[in-house]
């Protein structure tokens, strides 16, 4: 690779947090003289080296954030495991509620274990788990948090898997990737102590924290029904 090539790229992700391929290959073809056959490939090759990220479709960023990939607690693996093994065929997403602390900018206690399966299955997993042995509360409203839900308790909340929900796997269990807890917390009822202000902060968090997927997200925001929402929250904070 052509070093003059890697530095102007490199160059570039000084001055710029988040850029397109479209916007890189302007600046490059007027200093450089550089095609965007060529161009594509030195991206292909930095995104290899872990040089650079793709954020989105044709979008990158120079890799210096960490991703978010939290791992499960014990209880959380075990559970994971016993709902497999009960229900082969359903989906989960199954975390803890301390996976949100890293984002958040006023700490507030979560110890709930939330479980996330099929609309059909939720309500037969919510009675499985609810065995007399566990505090269980299948898909709680606001109300029902603010009265009766012990935050500082390994309480469970079993809710609504959204399809095609961006998920990811880690020490076998799988749990929400960045992007779904992004919009997650921007729409669900049991998230409205985080909502407001602070949910704004998450999402800051995020972004300078963490690689955050934009094309992910955004798709999973348009599901949500929360894309506007999301968009005028970046645009404020002058995210791109």
């Amino acid at each position: 690779m052509s070093n003059e090539t890697i530095a102007s790229i490199l160059d570039y992700t000084e001055k710029h947090r988040n850029f397109s391929i479209k916007d890189l290959f302007a600046y490059l073809h007027e200093m450089i003289g550089i095609n965007k056959s060529s161009l594509s490939w030195y991206l292909f090759k930095l995104v290899n080296d872990n040089v650079l990220v793709r954020t989105g479709r044709g979008m990158y960023a120079k890799a210096i954030k960490q991703s978010f990939a939290p791992k499960p607690i014990d209880e959380v693996k075990d559970i994971y495991d016993l709902l497999q093994v009960n229900f082969p065929f359903a989906k989960f997403c199954i975390y803890q509620g301390e996976i949100i602390a890293p984002l958040q900018h006023h700490l507030s206690s979560n110890r709930i274990i939330y479980v996330e399966t099929d609309r059909d299955s939720a309500e037969t997993v919510f009675n499985f788990l609810n065995d007399g042995k566990r505090d269980v509360y299948l898909r709680p409203d606001k109300e029902i948090i603010y009265r009766y839900v012990d935050m500082d308790s390994r309480t469970f909340i079993v809710k609504n898997l959204v399809s095609e929900a961006p998920l990811q796997k880690i020490l076998g269990v799988t749990m929400p990737t960045l992007e779904k807890l992004i919009v997650d917390i921007l729409r669900d009822t049991d998230f409205f102590y985080l909502q407001g202000s602070e949910s704004n902060n998450i999402i800051e968090n995020a972004f300078t924290f963490y690689t955050v997927n934009q094309s992910r997200l955004f798709r999973y925001a348009g599901r949500r029904k929360v894309k506007k929402e999301l968009s005028s929250i970046l645009e404020n904070m002058n995210i791109q």
